[in-house]
C-alpha cells in the first residue's frame, strides 16, 4: 500500500474511532436499560427524593450553588444520603439550564451545550457516587463540578443566572 493510501485509512480510522463514543452517548439515556435504571425504579421520571425542577435559568443556577455547598457539607460529614438528594436536585437544575438558556449568544451556544453536558455528567457521577456510599466517587465529582461552574456562568450574559 502507498504512504498516501495509508496515511488515508489511518486517518479514516481515527474519525470513525473518535465518533464512536459521541454517538453511543447521544442515546444515552438513564431510564431505558441503563445500569441504574436496572437497581430500582428510578430512572429520569422518578426520582428517589421529591423533586420540583426550576421554572428557568437563575432558579436553576441557585439551586445548583445552594445544593453544591449542600453536598459539600454532606460529604464532609460522610452523610451520603444527603449529598444523593443534593444531586437529585442539581440534575433536574442542570436539565433547565440545558433547555431554556436561549439567552446565550449565538457564537457561545456550542460551548455551553459542551459545558453543560460535563456539568450534567459530573453531577451524575456525583448522585451516583453518593447513592453508591462511594464517598471518593462523590467528592471527586465535587470537585469536578465547582471547576465547571465558573466556565458554564460566563457563557451567559451578565444578570442572567444573578
Amino acid at each position: 500500500m502507498s504512504i498516501t493510501r495509508t496515511t488515508l485509512a489511518a486517518a479514516a480510522a481515527v474519525v470513525i474511532a473518535m465518533t464512536l463514543p459521541v454517538m453511543a452517548e447521544e442515546g444515552h439515556d438513564h431510564g431505558k436499560g441503563h445500569e441504574h435504571g436496572k437497581e430500582h425504579a428510578h430512572g429520569k421520571d422518578e426520582a428517589h427524593f421529591k423533586i420540583t425542577p426550576p421554572t428557568d435559568v437563575k432558579e436553576a443556577w441557585t439551586l445548583i450553588t445552594a445544593k453544591l455547598t449542600e453536598a459539600e457539607t454532606a460529604i464532609g460529614g460522610n452523610k451520603l444520603t444527603g449529598a444523593h438528594e443534593a444531586g437529585e436536585h442539581m440534575e433536574a437544575a442542570v436539565h433547565t439550564l440545558q433547555e431554556k438558556s436561549d439567552m446565550v449568544a449565538e457564537g457561545s451556544k456550542a460551548k455551553l451545550t459542551s459545558a453543560l453536558k460535563q456539568l450534567d455528567k459530573a453531577v451524575d457521577e456525583l448522585h451516583h457516587g453518593a447513592e453508591h456510599n462511594e464517598a471518593d466517587a462523590a467528592s471527586t465529582a465535587l470537585t469536578k463540578i465547582k471547576g465547571l461552574l465558573p466556565l458554564v456562568e460566563g457563557l451567559y450574559p451578565p444578570g442572567a443566572l444573578k
